[in-house]
């Protein structure tokens, strides 16, 4: 039986954390659960959380009178979180084992717990008092200190004594540690950050919205820099946000462990602050008005791509929040670049780009070439999950799965929250650089809601499949420099809604800048609509060729007709292309392996 309001510490679940993020909630015990077998913990983040991985704590009066949510690292502290790590060590073997072993219906065994496991785990520290109760206490003072030494030399806000009117909107500190391209520590790093959901609108803010770079885009410039063997440089602008200019009167509190002056006073903000609503729209505004000035111009297909055309060439700057990558024909214009954004920006110069946005890009100047790969991120993946010894599997998907909605034991909430994280890493590989798992991660996305035991193993299939293949990378070079498109629809292939899958591939100097596997919004009969570029329906290629309405094709909108001018302007071709030469045909389904290796190599993943 345990005592009302006594301190407990709820394990956070390795799939809902990342590496170095606590492996605790703390909170107060309110009760027991009726519906499960767990205890009900009103965590520190005021939500009530039912769990049965809790730690409990017993505390003394002067504790409790205290009110203290950490002290120095005690032994108790030290047993705790060397039982939370067991704790949780013990309940990933059991979801390990019981994958392992769902297809044959045995019961999952419990494994002990390795005795390397009791090493100290470095981690990111929630709070001020985390960090300065930690072994890097040293590192992470520094961090503020140079955060707080940018606030003065930026002059981001003056200290008054706020209106009786005004309340002022709390702050935290953050802490990360940034790596580099091989995982190795490159700094420690403190930001000071606005609680913004605090803001009213129309009084503390109104329009925030700021544009970053697409992944197509960044791909796209890739492929012209491989080609036209042009520089490539990355700048990191330090503490950008405080450079953006606010339009509103906003006052925020003095940060932890650097106040000054009387009670009362708080922070007049004269720039933007980070987690403020406004603040990368302001940022956005002041760098693009400070480019301007340098004669860059946006393009119109990416508001952050800016150019200036030159004599001896164009110049482009990919805009990624506070990340550049410059791009241009010399290095004299490259430098040239840097030192006017210098002149304006406290910069760092990270040098020929390498690492942009976890992405590992491989240069090979000699052969005017180019390899954009999350091998890291992959491997990261396959570890997660315990399948680094797995047999690797040849296909993401296999062609005869049929997957629908309710087929199989539907999962409990914890692992269906681990199947809702899996899928979203997925995702994420499946956009910057492996078109390849695009119709599989759509495929399994669109069961989220619930997931069951058939969708959990076909997810794991892809990280057995991303095992086999996490050297993959989307290679740029020795390609037509023309711009060729591809694109595809399978015929009411979701078993579920019987709609279609629509996918489409650009390849660029021999590889994909832009793909998309995605599932028709209506309702499509086998007609024209669902097929453009490279095709294999002659129907709409007529349609394109020849302004011919009927009833089958009145449904499309006057927007498409967009395609058939731009064919009368000779700017686009659209061609034939047999079924067994469509490189989009892995976008749309689940496709055999020799399929797969063609569609692969076409568009310039291996």
């Amino acid at each position: 039986m345990q005592v009302f309001g006594a301190r407990a510490y709820v394990l956070v679940p390795k799939e809902l954390r990342r590496k170095l993020d606590s492996h605790s909630d703390s909170g107060r015990f309110v009760g027991y659960d009726t519906s499960s077998k767990g205890y009900r913990i009103y965590l520190d983040s005021g939500r009530i959380s039912v769990a049965s991985d809790v730690i409990f704590v017993e505390e003394g009066k002067k504790t409790l009178e205290l009110g203290l949510e950490r002290t120095l690292m005690t032994t108790q502290e030290q047993t705790l979180r060397i039982a939370l790590l067991c704790m949780d060590l013990t309940r990933e073997l059991k979801v390990h084992q019981a994958a392992t072993h769902a297809e044959s219906g045995n019961k999952p065994r419990f494994w002990k717990v390795p005795p390397h496991a009791m090493v100290a785990i470095a981690e990111e520290p929630a709070t001020m008092e985390e960090a300065l109760q930690s072994s890097q206490a040293a590192e992470w003072t520094q961090a503020m200190d140079e955060e707080m030494e940018s606030f003065r030399s930026n002059n981001t806000w003056t200290l008054e004594r706020a209106p009786g009117i005004v309340t002022p909107i709390p702050v935290k500190w953050v802490f990360k540690i940034k790596k580099d391209a091989n995982g190795s520590i490159e700094r420690y790093k403190a930001r000071l950050v606005a609680k913004g959901f605090r803001q009213r609108e129309g009084v503390d803010y109104d329009e925030v919205f700021a544009p970053v770079s697409k992944h197509a885009t960044l791909r796209a410039l890739l492929a012209v820099v491989a080609s036209r063997d042009m520089q490539l440089h990355h700048l990191d602008i330090k503490t950008a946000f405080l450079n953006g200019e606010l339009e509103e009167d906003v006052w925020v509190e003095q940060p932890a462990g650097y106040q000054e002056g009387e009670p009362g006073m708080a922070c007049h903000l004269n720039r933007a602050l980070y987690g403020l609503r406004q603040a990368p729209r302001a940022w956005h505004l002041k760098l693009k008005e400070e480019l301007a000035a340098m004669g860059f111009t946006t393009c119109d297909a990416d508001a952050a791509l800016f150019v200036r055309k030159g004599d001896k060439g164009n110049t482009y700057l990919l805009i990624y929040v506070d990340d550049i990558l410059i791009a241009s024909d010399t290095e004299r214009e490259v430098e040239s670049v840097k030192a006017a954004i210098k002149q304006v920006f406290d910069a760092r110069d990270l040098g020929e780009a390498s690492f942009f946005l976890g992405m590992i890009i491989e240069r090979d100047r000699a052969n005017r070439s180019i390899k954009l790969t999350q091998a890291r991120m992959t491997a990261n993946i396959v570890n997660k999950y315990g399948l680094s010894d797995a047999k690797p599997r040849s296909l993401p998907l296999d062609p005869a799965l049929r997957l629908m909605q309710g087929e199989g034991e539907r999962l409990d909430a914890s692992t269906a929250e681990s199947y809702a994280q899996l899928v979203g890493s997925l995702l994420y590989l499946s956009v910057c650089t492996r078109p390849d798992i695009a119709q599989a991660v759509g495929a399994l996305s669109k069961f989220m809601a619930s997931p069951t035991t058939i969708h959990w193993q076909a997810a794991l299939g892809i990280i057995r499949y991303l095992a086999g293949t996490a050297q993959y990378a989307l290679n740029f070079g020795g390609g037509d420099s023309t711009l060729e498109g591809y694109c595809d629809a399978d015929y009411a292939g979701d078993l579920d809604t019987r709609r279609s899958t629509t996918g489409y591939v650009f390849i660029l100097n021999g590889g994909a800048i832009s793909w998309c596997s995605k599932r028709q919004p209506t309702d499509f009969a086998e007609s024209v609509g669902a097929i453009k570029i490279h095709a294999d329906n002659q129907s709409a290629l007529k349609l394109m060729r020849n302004p011919v309405l009927s009833m089958h094709s009145k449904h499309i909108d006057v927007v498409y007709h967009f395609a058939r001018e731009r064919v009368a302007r000779k700017e686009v071709k659209f061609v034939y292309a047999k079924t067994e030469n469509m490189l989009a045909d892995m976008l749309t389904k689940p496709v055999a392996r020799a399929k797969l290796i063609y569609c692969c190599n076409g568009i310039g993943v291996s």
